[in-house]
């Protein structure tokens, strides 16, 4: 925002941002709800705790394979694994590589259809290298102890994966086909004895393990969805306080700053030297006698947009400026080699004479008289404002429509002459 990057303490603001803040928290308690999310963003937060939750749990699909790889070593059956847990291996690798990819694309905010639809593809090959597995468990029978330590395993892994899925019922049922037609195929292809039967029963294993998941996973989902609910709060909280900070530090009609947040701020810049430009309107009251308050308060606003365009053109952010009240303005800018206040004052003068040609109806130009002051070591802001008042004055008494640069002679004539206004904050 122009003329707030001052990079200074704001303490007078703390109070107001306390309140506003425990006024909205309650009025966020009274409102929230959950179920008024925004779908996508429901998805993608669920996602997020989905890719974080296998991140972590890598290191216990790795066990999971090493314990049924070890196991099947001590099986006299043991070479018709080792294309089932050579083929899971490379899967684990796949999954992981879609899973890299997927998260890779939520910390961005990017787009992630593709990348979801590669984690769904990946996660069917890697079901059927689970569900390749299984196979030689049944097909080749063996009374011996490793025989369950592989088995059970493996089912035990299914079961944390599907879990773990199912809230993404997509991916879940991705894992879950995958494994399922692994498992079929090898018992039809192998000719193993109650096929059918033995098909059967893991189809219906796995809707039980479906069934139990997607009920232990309700929580997770709501949780999600309160945690987009309190972003989404937090964010127009936030953008509430911010209109509340604005409106209490701003004049409403033109943008600027009102007259006390104009002087806490100046009060707070370490400019040394600055120049102070008091800025009035000339025969303004005529203008809204004869075109009516509604134009007035157009050509004031006009007025704003001018100030603010040509300092934040000569100045950036560094500058102050604030309707003091009625039609009369106030702007400090830093002073010194690097800024040419008389080049800034004589663009103030051509912008705001070029707001007649703005309204319609004005026929007459807008003028302004400037007082112009400058604040050197060991004034203070009260000296430079009534300098700076003293020369605005000297400005009409000359015949308006002009700018003068007041200094202690200036001053000490125009109190003279009564025409010095004592700085009313």
């Amino acid at each position: 925002m122009p003329g707030m990057s001052l990079g200074l303490s704001r303490p007078f603001r703390r109070s107001g941002e306390r309140i506003i803040s425990a006024l909205a928290l309650q009025d966020q308690a009274l409102t929230a709800d959950a179920h008024a999310c925004p779908q996508p963003a429901v998805k993608r937060a669920i996602l997020q705790a989905l890719v974080d939750t296998e991140k972590r749990s890598v290191l216990a699909n790795m066990l999971c394979w090493i314990m049924a790889a070890g196991a099947a070593v001590f099986l006299p059956t043991a070479q018709y694994y080792v294309i089932p847990l050579a083929f899971r291996l490379l899967a684990m690798v796949g999954t992981r590589t879609a899973f890299a990819r997927l998260r890779a694309s939520l910390k961005r905010n990017d787009r992630i259809r593709t990348d979801f639809n590669w984690l769904a593809a990946a996660l069917v090959v890697g079901g059927a290298a689970w569900g390749a597995t299984m196979v030689p468990v049944f097909s080749h029978p063996t009374m011996h102890a490793a025989r369950l330590m592989v088995g059970g395993s493996t089912l035990i892994g299914t079961s944390v994966v599907v879990t773990m899925l199912s809230p993404v019922p997509r991916l879940a049922l991705s894992f879950i086909a995958g494994f399922l037609i692994a498992f079929v195929a090898g018992m039809w292809i192998l000719g193993t004895p109650d096929r059918l039967a033995l098909s059967a029963g893991m189809v219906l294993l796995f809707a039980i393990f479906l069934a139990y998941s997607r009920a232990s996973t309700f929580g997770q989902m709501q949780s999600a969805r309160l945690l987009v609910e309190n972003k989404r709060l937090s964010e127009d909280l936030q953008a509430s306080l911010e209109r509340a900070l604005h409106l209490a530090e701003h004049d409403s009609l033109t943008g600027l700053l009102n007259r006390r947040a104009f002087f806490s701020y100046a009060e707070l810049t370490d400019w040394t030297p600055r120049v102070v430009i008091m800025v009035d309107i000339d025969h303004f009251k005529a203008i809204n006698d004869r075109y009516g308050h509604a134009v007035g308060d157009r050509v004031l606003e006009h007025m704003g947009r001018a100030i603010r365009t040509v300092l934040s053109r000569r100045l950036g952010a560094d500058y102050l400026a604030a309707r003091l009240g009625g039609e009369e303005f106030a702007v400090m800018i830093p002073a010194g080699p690097a800024v040419d206040s008389r080049l800034v004052v004589a663009d103030l003068r051509g912008a705001i004479a070029a707001v007649a040609s703005k309204v319609a109806e004005i026929e007459s130009p807008t003028t302004a008289s400037l007082g112009v002051a400058q604040l050197g070591p060991g004034q203070t802001l009260d000296d430079a404002l009534q300098m700076a008042d003293a020369g605005l004055y000297l400005a009409k008494a000359s015949g308006r429509d002009r700018a003068e640069w007041a200094n202690c002679e200036v001053r000490s004539r125009q109190q003279a002459t009564g025409l010095v206004r004592q700085a009313v904050r």
